[in-house]
This record gives C-alpha cells, sequence and structure tokens, in this order.
C-alpha cells in the first residue's frame, strides 16, 4: 500500500519518504445534532442531524541507516503533513508483488515493487496527529512505526476528482443528407412506365467518391419498386434488392462515381414501362458520404427543428451520480450551466422535482450558470429574476434533468460523494 498527498498540483507518495503503508482506515463520518428538551415533555424535540467530520488512520513503517538520516526524514514528513491549509490523500491499493519468492531471487528496494492502483475517492484532511515510534535496530538500521490520524476539512465524505461533466442524450452518427425536399412520412406516388416516379432530386451536383443511397418503400404495385440513381443524365441505375409487390422495406447500396462523371438525382421508381398506373408509398430518401440513419437536408424548412430535437433535446436527461449520500450545491459546491439553442421566455430548469426558474425573454446562445448562492446569465447577475432554487444529486435513484428550453446542460466540478 501506498498513501498518494496532493497539494495543487504537487503530487507525493509516502513511498517517496522511504514509508511502507500498511494500514488505511477511514471512520464513518461524525454526526451532530440539534435537539432541545421542553419542560413537561418526555425526551428531546429534535431538530434534525448533519455529518461534521470523518477520521482516517493511516499507519506505516519507515528505515533510516542511522538517527541522522532519520532526523531527516522525519522533518520532510512533518513538513509535508503538517499543514495548516489541508491538502488531499488518496489510498493506493496493491500488493507486493511477486506475492512469492525464493530467497535471493528479486533483487532491489522493496518499494521499487510495489504495485497499486488509486482509491475511487480521496479526502480533503488536515494531520491530527503524526506519531512515529522506535520499533529497534534491525540489520544495522533503525525502524520506526509512523501512526497518522487525518480529520476531514470541509467535507466529511469521500470525494471523486472534480470534472466538468457534458450532460446529452446519445446521439447516432448523421451524416448530411445531399437530397432535399425528403421525409420520414409515408408519401404516396401513382404513376406508369419506367421512371416514371421522380421521388427527389439532389440539392447539386456531386462529383468523385463513394455515396450511400437509400429509402424506405411500402410496395402495393404488382412490379418490384427500387431506387434509382442517375449519373451524369444517365438514369436507371440500380443494384439495391428491390422491394417486391406487396412487401414493405429499405432498399440501400454504394454508388462508385469515378473521376469526371457526376450524380445529379435519385428517385424511387418501377420497371414498368406500360401505361398501367401504379401505386406505393416511400419515405426518407437520402444521398450521404458515410452510412447514416436518415436525415433531413440542412436547406430543408425542418432541418432546424429536426436539429433541435435530434442534438439539443433536454427532456430527462440522466446525470451518472453514483455517489453514496446527497451531493448538494450549497455544500459541495457544482454548478449547472446551461447553453440556450433556441429563443423563448421564462426558462425552466428541473432536477429531482426542484424547479429553477428565470423570468424574462432567453435568446439562443445565452449562457445561464447557476450554482445555488449565484445565478449568472451571461456573467451578469439575474438572482433578482429568479426563485432562488438549488438542486441536490441524490444517491440510488436515476438523476434526471430537463429543460423547458433545448440547448446543452453541463454541470461543473461535477464530483461523487462517499458517506
Amino acid at each position: 500500500m501506498d498513501l498518494l498527498i496532493e497539494k495543487g498540483d504537487s503530487r507525493t507518495y509516502l513511498s517517496q519518504l522511504k514509508v511502507l503503508v500498511t494500514k488505511f482506515e477511514e471512520g464513518a463520518p461524525a454526526i451532530t445534532r440539534n435537539s432541545t428538551q421542553i419542560q413537561g415533555r418526555n425526551g428531546n424535540v429534535d431538530f434534525g442531524g448533519w455529518h461534521t467530520s470523518k477520521e482516517i488512520e493511516v499507519e506505516g513503517f519507515y528505515r533510516a541507516d542511522d538517527l541522522d538520516e532519520e532526523t531527516i526524514l522525519r522533518e520532510r514528513l512533518y513538513a509535508l503533513l503538517s499543514d495548516t491549509d489541508g491538502f488531499y490523500i488518496t489510498e493506493m491499493r496493491g500488493e507486493l508483488t511477486p506475492d512469492f519468492e525464493r530467497p535471493g531471487e528479486n533483487e532491489g528496494n522493496l518499494y521499487e515493487q510495489l504495485t497499486t492502483r488509486p482509491s475511487h475517492k480521496r479526502f480533503f484532511v488536515y494531520a491530527k496527529s503524526i506519531e512515529p515510534e522506535l520499533q529497534g535496530n534491525i540489520g544495522g538500521t533503525v525502524l520506526y512505526k509512523l501512526t497518522m490520524t487525518f480529520t476531514t476539512m470541509k467535507l466529511p465524505y469521500g470525494e471523486s476528482v472534480p470534472r466538468d461533466l457534458d450532460v446529452k442524450k446519445n446521439v447516432l452518427h448523421y451524416s448530411e443528407n445531399l437530397v432535399t425536399g425528403t421525409s420520414d412520412e409515408l408519401r404516396t406516388h401513382t404513376g406508369a412506365g419506367w421512371g416514371s416516379a421522380p421521388a427527389n432530386v439532389a440539392s447539386g451536383t456531386y462529383g468523385a467518391g463513394k455515396y450511400y443511397v437509400s429509402a424506405y418503400v411500402e410496395n402495393t404495385t404488382g412490379v418490384w419498386v427500387n431506387l434509382f440513381t442517375a449519373v451524369d443524365g444517365h438514369t436507371g441505375n440500380y443494384s439495391g434488392t428491390p422491394i417486391q409487390p406487396g412487401k414493405s422495406g429499405t432498399v440501400s447500396y454504394t454508388v462508385e462515381i469515378a473521376e469526371g462523371q457526376a450524380l445529379h438525382s435519385v428517385w424511387v421508381g418501377h420497371s414498368s414501362s406500360t401505361t398501367e398506373s401504379y401505386t406505393y408509398k416511400y419515405k426518407e430518401v437520402m444521398v450521404t458520404r458515410a452510412p447514416s440513419p436518415w436525415n433531413p437536408a440542412p436547406s430543408d424548412p425542418g432541418y432546424n427543428k429536426w436539429s433541435l430535437d435530434t442534438y439539443y433535446n433536454t427532456d430527462n436527461l440522466v446525470i451518472p451520480y453514483s455517489g453514496t449520500v446527497p451531493c448538494s450545491q450549497l455544500e459541495q459546491g457544482f454548478a449547472i450551466e446551461f447553453t440556450a439553442k433556441q429563443s423563448g421566455s421564462n426558462l425552466k430548469i428541473s432536477l429531482n422535482g426542484t424547479d429553477f426558474i428565470a423570468t424574462g425573454n432567453v435568446y439562443s446562445e445565452d449562457v445561464f450558470k447557476l450554482s445555488g448562492y449565484e445565478y449568472l446569465r451571461n456573467g451578469i447577475s439575474i438572482v433578482k429574476a429568479t426563485n432562488k432554487a438549488y438542486f441536490k444529486l441524490l444517491p440510488g435513484v436515476t438523476n434526471k434533468i430537463s429543460s423547458s428550453l433545448a440547448g446543452e446542460i453541463r454541470i461543473l466540478n461535477f464530483q461523487n460523494l462517499y458517506a
């Protein structure tokens, strides 16, 4: 085992000071209660309690060649651990490796054979006591036992390393659709003759490269229906599996365009060259440069709404909180940053049944930062225009966050807290 000491950007392991850690024991958070006794009433009236601090006991051993070296080691340990500003400690768990060996099989310092990994939590503490105790002279060196007691300074919990967390739903990879005027709603076409059913025209002329074309078809005709492409004005190019009469499905294939050629258009059609009229339905016609789920072209009227719903919908987004105690903004200090992606009014952000409301107009790209005691919009305080709500992350539940407007949500200084 080992112990990591962190002070700002400085990181020190006790093994660097020749200390071999043998024990890391954390206690439960100490509880303080607020209660009073009323005359003539049995018992107390309890007004609640709270956690105040947690103690961690660490033990280890260190050796020195002589008393002079031990004095130097002790001074360095005191300088490192007796810090009034506090520091973070992290248990480095592990075992000596190899576990079994023959005499003389391995050489070198014992500390060099430590294999450790950090715990999932750390503690912000001060050293309540540091007690070296002489164990004796062993093999020409002096051996000391070191016992240390640490007490938490701020939160009485273990803390994960803070990070800024983007809260968003999993979005599929969408490539730009090069075809305009397509829809995810079924359209009906009735017509006769080969290629008599133009469905969509490419929004431009696209040169050499590989293109992926697809469309969904409900075939109610008596002939097969396929997806066709036109390269340099030559119609009737297709290679997908056609949809048979009375069947439904997606037609898709790859079109290779050579240098000097261009892809001009795509459409859903059938092979009959008679004057008989056929009816079928289709949707989600698409040409992309990479495989992708269907999406409207950026120049289509419905693209903005689709983009907001796809990338910036904030309905019931999940915050992956895995701590074992509640994490309150007023105690831990995390902040919620919301960047609006549409205009509206009276922004509402909800988390675990608590609603934050900011009255007034909201414009796209407005940035709100909510810390529970400070409420900013584009860096300017709006506390008077809010209901001054603050949020908590709760253990053992699905922490869901939503907003009344489309946008991006980030949790700044996000941490898991452990009792």
